[in-house]
Parts: structure tokens; sequence; C-alpha cells
């Protein structure tokens, strides 16, 4: 995890899975009206009960089943649970790599109880189409404010057994490197263009829809490389079908186990992979990855504040930070305008990577 900001703070984040609705079974009773009477009582207190409860709605741009699905359901769930009085449901709303939600909850009532799942791929690509004309931008980002830090991730050049970065660097001087993604521009690949650069080399992405399919389009044999999170490839390592290469962080990666057991990834600056020349700057490709809760700007800054807090207590229960540590993920707390101006400066990072891998 890159820590190039000092607005950063280290404090404890809040997502999503539905919170059970109240329900209440009734007895039997030999005495009839006796039986009425506790039907109607049991009735009344279960409706009263679902009544207290507000629905959170948690907007993920992502597919079911990859880390930040995951990571929105836990919140969810743990939120709730911290929380009875709100009842946090997560929907799915994806296309474009993270813009069809984007799109829609740029347009929401801003005083909704409606969060979205903002993350850094989605801030990077808007800000260098916006300048750039990369591609069309369906939704202003102005429009969204990150309120809190859930997901601060590590991203990992993941390869088939007998893969070597070695192999991966001829590919991209010769063109031929092709790796999966959501779309071009994404973090993923900002981080490993850049670094290919670098290197005089250069990848085409071919696009899926969420980390599980681009897992997939790798394990498939469709693509060379899949960058993903620790959570996404870790079963694969595991079971010695995907092997982790390469570690976009300053330092290398350690929480990954293979089939002999521990294994230690090179990162790109401190203990580096020796495949990579080691008078070169590779500092430009360690990029901020994961994401905000976000809510809509202009939104009541009670709910705001609201929202802080849960994050915070959610962050502080070890049914969430150990979770967080066990799938490899990292424990990072950034709130409130904190949390704004981190995802400003992480913009001009990306939007130097773009720089770098397009030659502008």
């Amino acid at each position: 995890m890159i820590r190039f900001s000092k607005v950063v703070l280290a404090s404890a984040m809040v997502m999503s899975l539905m919170v059970s609705a109240v329900g209440c079974q009734q007895k039997s009773d030999s005495n009839a009206g006796a039986g009425e009477a506790k039907s109607s009582t049991t009735n009344s207190v279960t409706t009263n009960a679902s009544k207290s409860k507000e629905v959170v709605k948690i907007i993920c741009p992502y597919g079911v089943g990859g880390t930040a699905d995951a990571i929105a359901r836990k919140y969810g769930k743990v939120a709730g649970e911290l929380f009875p009085e709100y009842e946090f449901v997560v929907e799915q709303k994806t296309g474009g790599d993270g813009f069809v939600g984007a799109a829609y909850f740029q347009d929401i009532d801003p005083n909704s109880k409606e969060l979205f799942v903002l993350g850094y791929g989605n801030a990077y690509r808007h800000d260098i189409g916006k300048e750039y004309g990369t591609e069309q931008v369906p939704f202003d980002l102005s429009k969204l404010k990150p309120l809190a830090a859930i997901d601060d991730r590590t991203w990992i050049l993941y390869g088939k057994p007998g893969d070597t970065l070695e192999d991966i660097l001829d590919k991209a001087k010769a063109g031929t490197l092709k790796m999966s993604g959501g779309n071009p521009l994404s973090d993923p690949h900002l981080a490993l263009g850049s670094l290919l650069a670098v290197e005089g080399g250069k990848v085409t992405v071919v696009g899926y829809d969420g980390g599980a399919a681009q897992k997939q389009g790798l394990v498939s044999g469709e693509v060379h490389a899949f960058i993903g999170t620790t959570q996404a490839g870790k079963e694969e390592v595991e079971a010695g079908t995907l092997i982790p290469i390469l570690a976009f962080s300053e330092d290398s990666y350690e929480g990954l186990i293979g089939p002999s057991g521990a294994i230690s990834v090179p990162g790109l600056v401190n203990n580096r992979h020796a495949a990579l020349d080691q008078n070169k700057d590779y500092s430009g490709s360690v990029l901020p990855a994961g994401g905000f809760v976000a809510g809509r700007t202009g939104t009541d800054q009670e709910w705001a504040d609201k929202v802080v807090e849960i994050t915070k207590a959610v962050w502080n229960t070890p049914e969430y930070s150990d979770w967080i540590t066990e799938i490899g993920l990292n424990r990072f707390e950034v709130y409130g305008d904190d949390a704004q101006a981190y995802m400003d400066l992480a913009i001009e990072k990306a939007i130097n990577a773009y720089k770098l891998l397009s030659g502008k």
C-alpha cells in the first residue's frame, strides 16, 4: 500500500450484507380468544420492528464475486449488526468497469440513504477521460463525495505455473502481451502499462466485467497476465494453479501461500524483482488501489458524519478488520475531507502513469 500523501489518517471503515428481517412465529394456543390476542400482539411487534429499520442501499458497480462486492457485503453485514436501526442492502449496477454505477449514483437525491462503492479506478479514468479524451465519461466525479476508505489493496501480477516476469517483459517488448482487465486505463492497466513503458514495452487490455471473470481469462489461456487483488488469487495460489509474479508495491508482499508454503512476491522499489533494472525508477507504477464508501455531493452533513461514525465502528470490529487481513488486504483508514484530499492526490499520480504509458 502506498503512503505518498501526508493527509492519511490512522484511525478506524463500513460496507454491506442484508440484515435479516425480524420474524416472530406464533405458538398455538388452546384458548381461541387468547390465541387471537397473542397473534395480534406478535404481528404488531413484528411490523413495528420492521418499520424501525431504515434501508441503506450500497451500490456496487462491480460484479458479484469480486473483491469490491465481497467487501461491500461484509461491510454491510457488520454495519447492520452494529447499527440495527439500519438495514444495509448491496445492489449491483455493473457495466463499463464501474461507469454505469457511477452514472446512476450521480443522479440520485443527495438526501437519499444510498452509498456508492467508489473505486480509485473510476476516479482515475474519469479525470484521464475528461482531460485527454481517452473515452466517453458518462458521469461527473465532482457529484460523488468519498466519505471513508473501506478497501485498500495491493495489486499482484499473476501468471500460470512456469510463467516468469522475463516472459512477460519479452512479450511486452514484442507487442504481443495481453492482460485481462475491465477497461483500458483501469488502475491495473495504469500500473502494468506504466512499468512496461519504462522497459520499452506495451500491453493490450482484453475487457472482462469483474475480477472473477478477469482471473478466468488467464486460467483459460485467453490472456497472458491477470492483475488482481491478493484475495482474488488466494485460492488458486494455494492450489498451485496460478502463481504470483510481481507486487505493485514499494516492498515485497508476504501474505500469499502456495503449495510449498509462504511466498515472498517481489515489489518495485525495495526488494525489487531481479528481472527489473536496478537503476530504473518504477515507483510511478505504485498506485493507490481499492476505494471508498461515498455519498452524493451535497448530502446532509449529519448523514455524512453518521457514515463516518459507522465506518470507524466497522473497522474497529475484529469481524471486519481481521477478515480484511485474512484476505490479504490492508487496514487503511481515511475519512471526510482527508478522504477527498487523498483521492485527489491519487488521481494526480494516475495521470502521471498515463502520461508515461501513452508518451503524452
